[in-house]
């Protein structure tokens, strides 16, 4: 059976996993009916219209053909203009009448949003940036008559514009997110005002570096907010504690950029939030004493549905501690650490260990972890997708820089640091587990499941740790490396790794990308140590 002999419901489902600038390009000029199945309104139902064509500005007549489909437009402010009827390639017939989401690219016109308002009357969903001139008093203004669930505006204005926020939103009955990047006119008040009276948001994101305390001022419970994101140096642990003390429905809390916060507001976070999914830390103002009363096991107990964490600057952090929260947190799926100096690849192993649901893995700047320890985390994470180690120069060779001592009671992964030379065990607790281990040569194991790996400004990596990791990985799609090698040593190294990992189209090395149709296949004299 030839491909064009397939049923139209086959060739769908083919369709639906390209590129939609595959579609346009390719599969529409086959024949008639391939045009004809490229236009289902399901392929288009979100459409990053950049991405989509290769010259927007010749592509409206194919837009013209899908854009009532479109239910998600992402798209830069000039080429909306242009399509809305307002500029010389505008064609006839292009109403997006479906449109709910709309993302605007680059900085937005005043004119534009009058644009919008008059002709997109169904959005319900906004996200745009507006410079320092902008006219945001009067974009609220326009923005009334619409009925919208999500805004997201980024904008620099020095105007005080709060009781003109006070009034829009008054209008927005149905609005349940509301992200302001930027505002640094906005005050505090007037955030307590938001956070007392419109139960109705859920998500609330704000970057301005001026919010303090004030904010959550008052004892009425904020029952309704589930998400809250704050960039700011002047909350501090008295803030998140009443925070957390009101809004007992936290699902995600972003507080990595509050620096004032310490352990003592993070111990107020683990006793109140019960349901919360998302944690996202920052300790580089460390202090001793708030340290030793925080209890990493309180923190698994009080928040048992964590899914995502990410800890940034968590100076002493020990590596029982760390290995506590990973025996609890069951449903872990994503984690970040950065600037972890004292983790070791005892967190390492019982993360791949205990976290069986582990998609998502970034670790920066934590010098101590070794080529050992990710082996491990890979081989144990068979749901792992993408595994992201920036800036850790522990990453060596994984034949000698690191032993395994073995004894009749215990055994241990002895690692050493380059730096103080102070050497740390790691404890193995089954017999089945002390074998297992290190047994990195075995490469019969091979994770299926891994697409993305990023190891840059692990500038202390080996060649044949990177074809270790390849090997157990073929399936990777993804690879980024920074390494001191010369052209020709990267070419050897790039040309093995093609022929381990089938599906890898290009790798990049050192901010230079290479392609798989440039290597040669020839010449394999050169030696990979």
């Amino acid at each position: 059976m030839l491909v064009i002999d397939l049923p139209p419901e086959v060739l769908l489902k083919i369709f639906s996993y390209l590129h939609q600038r595959d579609l346009v390009h390719g599969v529409s000029l086959v024949c008639d009916v391939w045009n004809e199945l490229s236009l289902w309104p399901r392929l288009w139902k979100h459409l990053a219209f950049n991405l989509a064509y290769d010259d927007p500005d010749q592509s409206y007549s194919h837009f013209a053909k899908i854009n009532s489909f479109v239910c998600t437009l992402v798209i830069h402010p000039t080429h909306l203009y242009q399509i809305l009827g307002n500029y010389l390639f505008a064609f006839s017939g292009i109403q997006l009448s479906n449109l709910e989401y709309l993302h605007l690219t680059d900085p937005v016109s005043g004119y534009l949003v009058d644009t919008i308002v008059q002709n997109l009357t169904s959005i319900k969903y906004f996200q745009a940036y507006f410079g320092s001139k902008f006219d945001m008093q009067r974009c609220l203004k326009l923005l009334e008559g619409l009925k919208m669930i999500s805004i997201d505006f980024g904008w620099y204005g020095p105007q005080n514009i709060d009781n003109n926020l006070i009034r829009f939103l008054t209008k927005q009955s149905c609005l349940k997110k509301l992200v302001l990047r930027g505002w640094y006119t906005l005050r505090s008040e007037t955030v307590a005002l938001i956070l007392n009276d419109f139960n109705n948001i859920e998500t609330l994101y704000l970057s301005n570096s001026e919010i303090s305390n004030l904010i959550v001022n008052g004892n009425l419970p904020i029952p309704g907010l589930t998400d809250f994101t704050l960039r700011s140096t002047k909350f501090d642990d008295t803030g998140i504690s009443q925070l957390v003390k009101r809004a007992t429905n936290l699902r995600n809390l972003d507080v990595i950029e509050c620096s004032n916060i310490t352990f003592k507001g993070l111990t107020e976070i683990s006793k109140h939030c019960p349901h919360l999914e998302s944690l996202k830390f920052g300790n580089l103002t460390f202090i001793i004493n708030d340290r030793l009363n925080f209890s990493f096991h309180a923190l698994a107990e009080g928040c048992p549905k964590l899914k995502t964490i990410t800890f940034v600057g968590m100076k002493l952090t020990l590596d029982d501690d760390i290995v506590c929260l990973f025996k609890s947190t069951k449903y872990l799926e994503c984690l970040a650490l950065s600037d972890c100096d004292t983790i070791s690849d005892i967190a390492i192993c019982a993360l791949g260990k205990y976290c069986s649901n582990l998609k998502q893995i970034t670790l920066k700047n934590c010098h101590k972890i070794s080529a050992y320890g990710i082996m491990y985390l890979v081989k144990h994470s068979q749901r792992l997708q993408t595994l992201t180690i920036k800036s850790c120069f522990g990453i060596k060779d994984y034949i000698n820089h690191s032993t395994i001592e073995l004894s009749d009671k215990t055994a241990c992964v002895v690692v050493e640091d380059d730096i103080t030379g102070t050497r740390q065990k790691t404890k193995l607790q089954l017999a089945t587990e002390r074998i297992d281990v290190f047994r990195y040569s075995d490469l019969s194991y091979q994770h299926s499941h891994l697409l993305t790996l990023d190891m840059t400004k692990c500038e202390n990596i080996l060649p044949r740790t990177i074809l270790s990791f390849a090997k157990m990985c073929p399936d990777i799609r993804e690879l980024y490396l920074t390494m001191n090698l010369n052209l020709n040593e990267v070419d050897a190294l790039c040309r093995k790794v093609f022929d381990t990992c089938i599906f890898l189209g290009c790798i990049k090395i050192n901010e230079r990308v290479i392609e798989l149709s440039s290597i040669k296949t020839q010449d394999e004299s050169i030696c990979i140590t």
